[in-house]
């Protein structure tokens, strides 16, 4: 066993990788790290894992402290919450424009807390990983509720 990083290290980024697939999944954890799940799993279960994938859990583990996610989030305020909060304040803002404008918005938040040296809350980092909704899929849907409603009109 040749191992450079102690224990406590070790242990730092473990419980990271943990409580990140307790907010997130497996799946996501691994692919972000660019581990395999089975590694992924073992390691959060307390096995050393391989220098490899070592190296990978430090290089992840920094990425995520320089993003300020591994500075364990305020969740006070849940994603929900927030998002409605965020809508209606931007209410002025046309419909299909409101999306992005809310996305914008939250990396302003995001960039807010960093600038100042502070972890952004839980919420800024659930509205970013879900990312703004596509504004043509909107429009797709109102073209199919308009042609429903044409052919209730069409019926009467």
């Amino acid at each position: 066993m040749t191992e450079r990083v102690s224990d406590a290290a070790i242990d730092r980024i473990r419980e990271h990788v943990k409580a990140q697939v307790a907010r997130t999944s497996l799946r996501k954890v691994a692919k972000r790290a660019a581990v395999k799940v089975g590694a992924t799993k073992k390691f959060i279960d307390g096995s050393v894992p391989y220098e490899r994938n070592l190296r990978l859990w430090k290089r992840y583990y920094a990425r995520e402290l320089r993003e300020g996610v591994a500075g364990n989030p305020d969740d006070a305020v849940p994603m929900a919450d927030a998002a409605a909060v965020l809508e209606l304040l931007l209410w002025a803002f046309p419909d299909q424009d409101r999306p992005n404008a809310q996305f914008q918005a939250v990396e302003l938040f995001r960039d807010l807390y960093l600038q100042h040296g502070r972890t952004p809350p839980a919420w800024v980092h659930d509205l970013l990983e879900a990312g703004p909704p596509a504004p043509s899929s909107v429009s797709a849907d109102d073209g199919d509720d308009d042609e429903d409603g044409d052919e209730g009109d069409d019926e009467e």
